[in-house]
C-alpha cells in the first residue's frame, strides 16, 4: 500500500507535475468518442459501446477503467449536412483515488465535397475527483495516527470541444478535453488540465476480402511530454479484425474485433507492459463491446474509416 503515498503526492499536487490525468485506451480506434465530441453521428445507426478496462494484472487496486458511450443521428436527415448527439460515461478507480465523468456530446456535420465531411462537436459535463484516505496504510502508522475521510470535489462544467474531418477512407481528428482547465477544490493546487488529442487513419483494400487499416493517436497534456498510440490492424471481410499497436514509454498490444453477428461487434485488446512497472505487474486487458441499432432499409449511411 506504500504505493498509493507516492501516488496520493502525485495527485495532490497535480498543479505542479504535469501528465496525462484522463483514462487512456488502447483500443482507441473503436472508442474514438471518449476523445472526440465531434465523433458523435458518425456513425450509420444509433450507436452504444460499453467496456472496461483492467490495468496491470497482479498489481493490488491496480487502476481499472469503465465506459459507455452512445451516439447517433438526430433531426432533419439530409444528404449535405445533419446532426449528431450523444453521452458518454467514464469511471477510474485506483485503490483510494476514483474518478467519474458524465458528458453530452453535439455534433453538426456538414459535407465539403463529394467525399470529404467536416464535424464540429462540443461536450458538456462534470466530474468528480475522490481520495478514500481510510483506504491508505503511511510508513510507522498505528491505529492512534491513521488517517480518515474521504474528500472529493465536484467540477462543473467540463467542456470538450473537437473537429473531425473524414470520407469513407480516412479520418483526421483534433479534440480538446476539460477545455476550461478547472482547478479542483479540496486538493492542494490541482487543476484539471487541457488533454489535446490528434487522431488520424485511414483503410485501404488490400484484396477483396482483406482491408489495412493503419492510425495513430496524439495525446499532449500540459507541459508534458506527448504519448504516441499506433495501431496496425487487419480486417478479414469486414468481420474479422487483427492487429498489434504500440504506446510511447508503456509497450505493445495485440487487438482483435469480431463482427460475425450483426449489429454487434467485440473487441479485445491485451497489452504487454515493457517499461519498468512490468516487474511489479503484470499484463492489462480491456474489453470493448459494440451494439447497433438499425433501421431496415436505412439510407442515412456515412461510412468512415473509424468505423468500418
Amino acid at each position: 500500500m506504500r504505493v498509493f503515498l507516492v501516488i496520493g503526492l502525485i495527485v495532490l499536487n497535480a498543479g505542479r507535475i504535469i501528465g496525462q490525468q484522463l483514462p487512456q485506451f488502447t483500443y482507441f480506434t473503436y472508442n474514438y468518442m471518449q476523445y472526440n465530441p465531434a465523433v458523435v453521428g458518425t456513425a450509420p445507426c444509433l450507436d452504444l459501446k460499453f467496456g472496461l478496462r483492467r490495468q496491470w494484472k497482479g498489481f493490488e487496486d491496480a487502476p481499472t477503467t469503465g465506459f459507455a458511450n452512445i451516439h447517433g443521428k438526430i433531426g432533419k436527415k439530409s444528404e449535405f449536412h445533419f446532426n449528431g448527439l450523444g453521452a458518454t460515461v467514464e469511471n477510474d478507480d485506483a485503490g483510494p483515488f476514483s474518478y467519474t465523468n458524465i458528458t453530452v456530446n453535439y455534433a453538426y456535420h456538414k459535407r465539403l465535397s463529394n467525399k470529404y465531411f467536416l464535424a464540429t462537436g462540443i461536450g458538456l459535463g462534470f466530474s468528480q475527483y475522490s481520495v478514500d484516505y481510510g483506504q491508505m496504510t503511511f510508513e510507522n502508522q498505528n491505529a492512534e495516527t491513521a488517517i480518515f475521510g474521504i474528500v472529493n470535489d465536484f467540477i462543473f462544467p467540463m467542456f470538450n470541444a473537437g473537429v473531425w474531418l473524414y470520407r469513407p477512407d480516412r479520418f483526421y481528428g483534433l479534440s480538446v478535453r476539460s477545455l476550461n482547465n478547472k482547478k479542483i477544490d479540496g486538493f492542494t493546487d490541482s487543476q484539471v488540465r487541457r488533454h489535446i488529442t490528434f487522431a488520424n487513419g485511414y483503410a485501404t483494400r488490400v484484396t477483396s476480402e482483406l482491408t489495412f487499416k493503419p492510425a495513430y493517436l496524439i495525446n499532449y497534456v500540459g507541459k508534458s511530454r506527448p504519448s504516441i498510440d499506433m495501431q496496425l490492424m487487419l480486417s478479414f471481410k469486414d468481420m474479422v479484425d487483427v492487429g498489434v499497436g504500440a504506446r510511447s514509454g508503456h509497450g505493445f498490444a495485440a487487438l482483435i474485433k469480431l463482427s460475425a453477428i450483426r449489429y454487434v461487434t467485440i473487441g479485445y485488446a491485451y497489452d504487454v507492459t515493457m517499461n519498468k512497472i512490468r516487474y511489479t505487474a503484470g499484463s492489462t486487458h480491456e474489453i470493448v463491446i459494440g451494439l447497433r441499432a438499425c433501421k431496415e432499409g436505412s439510407k442515412m449511411y456515412v461510412p468512415c474509416a473509424a468505423y468500418d
